[in-house]
């Protein structure tokens, strides 16, 4: 009859084989259980490999509740501690904590005690299709040709200038407008013909002429864009978005302007902008950088707040940062970059706050599981659609 092992053991010995402080016999031990079989060896590798150690602590912390504590620990740190050493014990504390967390769950899940492991959300993920979006658009031409664009740039240029070349000559007193369209799941960067760059985030719409005439530039976006508008004092940029339109005097700013919202966002970076509502008035509200104004659709009324532009900012640098966010305006987000239908199975999950950030081009599972582990919620995968569950109930 085999004797059982104590994981827990094994668990101690692989902590103290990192830290440096195992013994002798302990280390004999330790190199029997890891030789006894394959399965042990390859845990083993894993969770001595610093690499992978590091990637699973960035992981466990992209969403982090605790992080005003953890930043008011640093800074007691490094005015207590030498650069140097402390360096060295905050990765030895974070390779040893990581290395033991990830210990008991290997463990658990290689030797299940007697009911069938489920499915892993990043399974129920897989085996649902869905998947990190990636840069795609569908550029439709003043004739109505569309073209589907990708992340090949050479390939796009040609296409289009092979299309427009098959358009019809136009009469030289049109302007030619074209509409760039990103799908769920899709994002895109343009170059105007002014030099100015926009980049247009899922779910999103830029209406441009192909050439801005001498006088204005004007475009009209709905869903959310980044621009970076190239200055020209004798042509001002104008940016229409519902009953409000931005006047841009070479500056950098985010425009959130999704039609289901009841708000529309604009974020200065930089530069100088103003708000123009569509309320036959002729009055202007001047933004300087670090502000956003908040427009309500409902009564055409404007609030301004100081903002970290970083926190609106982030999506098109790779990022989703979630600033004092809720739940359904996380999910909201998620679901447009990973093409997802979600469903609160409890519907008070909704309002639970978050702030944290998470990597836009990792798989989804990797922000699903942290918002689990920091907010008492679990997800599952029912019929294609992401439902949202209250785990402190299932545990009451």
């Amino acid at each position: 009859m085999n004797t059982p092992i104590d994981y827990e053991r094994i668990v101690l010995l692989i902590y103290k084989r990192i830290t440096g402080t195992i013994r002798t016999e302990e280390s004999a031990e330790l190199e029997a259980w890891r030789k006894a079989t394959p399965e042990n060896d390859a845990v083993y590798r894993k969770l001595t490999d610093i690499r992978f150690l590091e990637h699973e602590y960035r992981r466990l912390h992209i969403i982090d509740p605790t992080r005003p504590l953890e930043d008011m620990k640093a800074r007691i740190r490094k005015a207590s501690r030498p650069k140097r050493h402390r360096n060295r014990i905050v990765m030895l504390l974070t390779v040893t904590s990581i290395a033991a967390m990830l210990c008991f769950g290997y463990f658990v899940n290689i030797h299940p005690s007697h009911e069938e492991v489920p499915l892993t959300i990043a399974r129920q993920l897989e085996a649902a299709n869905i998947t990190v979006g990636k840069t795609q658009a569908i550029l439709t031409l003043d004739d109505g040709t569309e073209i589907n664009l990708d992340d090949d740039s050479l390939r796009n240029i040609h296409l289009i200038a092979q299309r427009q070349a098959q358009e019809k000559p136009a009469d030289d007193l049109k302007t030619r407008i074209n509409k760039l369209t990103t799908p769920r799941g899709g994002e895109f960067k343009i170059t105007l013909e002014d030099s100015t760059e926009v980049w247009l985030n899922a779910e999103s719409q830029l209406v441009y002429p192909e050439n801005f005439n001498n006088g204005e530039r004007r475009v009209t976006v709905t869903g959310e864009a980044y621009f970076k508008v190239a200055k020209d004092s004798l042509r001002p940029f104008y940016v229409k978005s519902g009953d409000m339109t931005v006047r841009v005097y070479g500056t950098e700013f985010n425009i959130n302007a999704y039609t289901e919202e009841n708000r529309i966002y604009t974020t200065l970076v930089s530069g100088s902008i103003a708000l123009q509502p569509h309320d036959g008035s002729k009055a202007e509200l001047v933004l300087t950088p670090g502000h956003q104004a908040i427009f309500l659709k409902n009564d055409r009324s404007t609030s301004i707040r100081s903002i970290d532009t970083r926190t609106v900012t982030g999506w098109h640098k790779g990022r989703f940062i979630f600033e004092e966010q809720n739940l359904e305006q996380i999910m909201r987000a998620l679901s447009r970059w990973y093409n997802f239908d979600y469903e609160f199975e409890d519907a008070s999950l909704a309002n639970i706050v978050f702030k944290g950030s998470a990597p836009r081009y990792a798989d989804l599972s990797e922000a699903l599981s942290i918002l689990e582990k920091s907010g008492g919620i679990g997800f599952r995968v029912q019929n294609e659609k992401i439902i949202i569950t209250n785990n402190n109930k299932q545990n009451d």
